[in-house]
């Protein structure tokens, strides 16, 4: 007689490879958890129920099947142990889990090199890849060889040169090879490979939205191609339109963040500043150390340009506790101690030796006008012999009214080797005009010697030694002078029409404007009356309410109150209207109105009865008073 519980058994089985198959792991884990209750003893069970938790990202559930399956039960799962650990980013644990699985393992190999390359050890993933490119093959080459790539260009950016070899037809192995190329600042390759990528990118993806996900990566690494070749307008229409659609991959809107304000001369900082507090917030576990520094770095330098000095003080300590100090955060911190004020912390901040921040330290005692130590500042950077220094150096010194050490400065400048005929004629120059702002003509004209010496064909430093010569020794100045402009020379210059031409007191632009206008009209039209009367054409304006069918009004040229129809205003009327109680009369009753004779005197004006309401004091007008201002 057959076992009854092995149909169950064969069921279960069976169920569990439909749902493998079709991927539908929730069915596959109810199978196991049938098959565990029937078979208790079974190992296959709980392993297939630990894959389909490790399916279904039940992390936490996976691992504590793991520790309370005894290992007789649950057979070798290290592995799948530092699978779990991996995805919860546990990395260190990962690698321990790791250690235990066989030394042949392909996927515990594999896993390891995605483990040293999230913890940035380059060197030890590149060695794993290579071996594995090199002694295994299977289905998964084409990852393997993508993986690999991605190495080689983290190795590239820390300076390790790396080769390339043939790639096949696949847009992530193109585009991580762009990436090599961009580390190795190979622009034009790389920009090319991320062409390719991306039309292998629309060949071989069919799902649309996965598609779009792959093309706008690629997107804006093509962009940051263009931006560091110097096509910032045309990366600025990529980085807009990829973040316009609203990517879903995380790192491409941090990376779009991040690259808009350098690409930008016009961004707006305020709107800058939300989306760096946004893209702070998000899950930047795809991003390498590199960018999530840059990152950080570059939020603190625009709240440093926002004037937000607190919030750019906070941003800098994170930066320091999770990256550590560097040129790049010293020179933030120096510029925020100098917006607040504290030039003692900013030149604290940038004491050391590399150039950049030497450079910056003498910027900041500059600007504090602390001239003796901006002297031996510039005396003490390693290119202080160099043109720009040395100009520097004898400005600040000048300044400091220090002008012999000036002259000193330049004296030793101008005798150093390997310079080029423009730093030496600069430097000569310089002192030239050092030496007679010490008002020692005879050492300025040995210089401006020197620099006719070197300089023949410049007529102009010719015609400087000349006015040289004038203050020294007049027949050295003669003589030059005849030698540069003889009497024998002939000039095609016509004096008359200079004599005539008033330009030379007004400027080349009042020349330049008399040629411009038309050509004067000969006298002889004048004189014989012949001259062509020139109708000037100009526009007739018509009133808007003009109409052709009305006559104008023939009194339109007279001003207004000479017109017939004009009505004067009567000003103060109401002085003539009389006021009193109603009913009242304002005149006398008692007087007799007479028509005066023409040669009767005036009658002197009497009193006038008022009513009631007129028998009040006289009260002067207050002046208004002027609203208040704020």
């Amino acid at each position: 007689m057959a076992d009854p519980s092995a149909g169950g058994l064969y069921q279960c089985l069976n169920d569990i490879s439909r749902a493998d198959t079709s991927g539908d792991y929730q069915k596959a884990l109810q199978a196991a958890n049938k098959l565990i209750r029937k078979h208790p003893k079974e190992t296959y069970a709980f392993k297939c129920k630990l894959v389909a938790q490790i399916q279904l990202s039940q992390w936490a559930d996976a691992l504590e099947l793991i520790r309370k399956t005894p290992s007789h039960q649950m057979g070798r799962v290290g592995f799948e142990t530092a699978y779990i650990h991996y995805r919860q980013g546990n990395l260190d644990e990962a690698i321990n889990s790791l250690n235990t699985c066989d030394s042949d393992d392909v996927k515990a190999k594999e896993l390891k090199a995605q483990i040293f390359y999230k913890q940035e050890k380059f060197e030890e993933a590149f060695d794993i890849y290579l071996d594995l490119i090199k002694n295994y093959s299977d289905d998964n080459d084409d990852l393997r060889r993508t993986n690999f790539l991605a190495v080689q260009a983290r190795l590239e950016a820390q300076g390790k040169k790396q080769q390339v070899d043939q790639l096949e037809d696949s847009y992530s192995q193109h585009y991580n090879k762009a990436c090599v190329d961009i580390e190795a600042e190979r622009l034009k390759q790389a920009s090319e490979s991320l062409d390719k990528a991306l039309v292998f990118c629309e060949k071989s993806i069919e799902d649309e939205e996965e598609m779009e996900e792959e093309l706008d990566t690629i997107r804006v690494q093509k962009a940051y191609v263009l931006q560091r070749q110097g096509n910032k307008k045309e990366a600025l229409e990529i980085y807009q339109k990829v973040q316009a659609a609203n990517p879903s991959d995380e790192s491409v809107k941090a990376t779009i963040i991040n690259n808009i304000p350098a690409a930008s001369s016009d961004f707006a900082l305020a709107d800058s500043r939300k989306r760096f507090k946004a893209a702070l917030q998000i899950d930047q576990s795809k991003l390498t150390r590199r960018q999530r520094r840059t990152l950080m770095l570059n939020n603190a330098l625009v709240l440093l340009m926002s004037n937000q000095r607190e919030p750019c003080k906070r941003a800098l300590e994170e930066l320091v506790s999770k990256f550590g100090t560097s040129k790049e955060v010293a020179l933030i911190e120096a510029s925020l101690h100098v917006k607040l004020g504290d030039t003692e912390s900013a030149l604290k901040v940038l004491e050391g030796s590399d150039l950049e921040q030497s450079v910056a330290r003498l910027h900041v005692l500059l600007n504090a006008n602390r001239l003796p130590e901006a002297i031996k500042a510039i005396k003490s950077l390693s290119i202080s012999s160099e043109l720009g220094p040395s100009s520097l150096l004898t400005s600040t010194l000048i300044a400091a009214d220090s002008k012999d050490e000036a002259v000193k400065a330049l004296a030793s400048a101008s005798t150093a080797k390997n310079q080029s005929p423009e730093a030496v004629k600069a430097i000569l120059e310089a002192l030239v005009e050092a030496e007679q702002s010490r008002g020692n003509d005879k050492d300025a004209t040995k210089h401006l010697e020197k620099l006719v010496e070197k300089f023949p064909d410049d007529l102009q430093l010719q015609c400087r030694l000349v006015g040289a010569y004038s203050k020294t020794d007049s027949k050295k100045a003669d003589a030059l002078s005849a030698k540069l402009f003889p009497e024998s020379m002939e000039v095609d210059v016509n004096v008359d029409e200079l004599e005539e031409s008033d330009w030379i007191l007004y400027g080349e632009k009042y020349r330049q404007k008399k040629e411009a206008k038309s050509p004067a009209v000969p006298d002889s039209g004048i004189i014989t009356r012949k001259l062509k009367n020139v109708n000037r054409k100009r526009k007739i304006r018509l009133p808007k309410n003009y109409n052709p069918a009305v006559a104008p009004d023939p009194e339109r040229w007279l001003p207004r109150q000479e017109r017939s129809t004009y009505k004067k205003k009567r000003k103060n009327r109401e002085r003539e209207i009389g006021r009193g109680t109603q009913g009242s009369s304002s005149a006398n009753p008692n007087v007799e109105f007479v028509s005066a004779s023409p040669n009767s005197p005036r009658p002197l004006p009497g009193p006038v009865a008022e009513g009631p309401r007129q028998q009040r004091p006289n009260f002067q007008k207050q002046k208004k008073k002027k609203a208040s201002k704020f």
